[in-house]
């Protein structure tokens, strides 16, 4: 079971890995439901080196740890782990990044969920992915 998404953003390959990675609490949509936190969402970081924490920062300090790294080839390809805290194993996001005409080819692949089950909550994920990519890409 794995979740595909590919877009198109109007930034060089190098521009478009940064603002996936270092800025990605610029743009994920904490504050629109997709935070571990609920109502105390504030910050999320990916730390940009293999082995690097993938975790969101409460209004409160108390953090949450999301994964961690275990891929980061700039500007090409960042991988890392996800997992919910019911979850009873993790499961892969990796994002490729390709130089495409005037912009760069976004690929993004979520999978590992058949680890978690037959409840395994794939739909939810593709659904979020694709929100969560169009605020990246705005």
């Amino acid at each position: 079971m794995i979740v595909q998404k590919s877009i198109f953003v109007k930034r060089p390959q190098a521009a478009a890995f940064r603002h996936f990675t270092a800025d990605i609490g610029r743009w994920w949509p904490l504050k629109e439901g997709m935070s571990f936190g609920g109502e105390r969402a504030q910050d999320l970081f990916l730390e940009g080196r293999v082995g690097g924490r993938f975790f969101e920062r409460f209004s409160d300090g108390e953090e949450h740890d999301v994964g961690r790294v275990t891929a980061y080839e700039p500007p090409a390809r960042v991988e890392f782990t996800w997992r919910q805290p019911s979850w009873s194993a993790d499961t892969t996001v990796e994002v490729r990044f390709a130089a495409e005409g005037e912009g760069t080819r976004v690929t993004l692949e979520h999978r590992g969920f058949e680890a978690l089950g037959p409840g395994a909550p794939r739909g939810a994920y593709d659904r979020g992915w694709d929100f969560a990519l169009s605020r990246y890409a705005a």
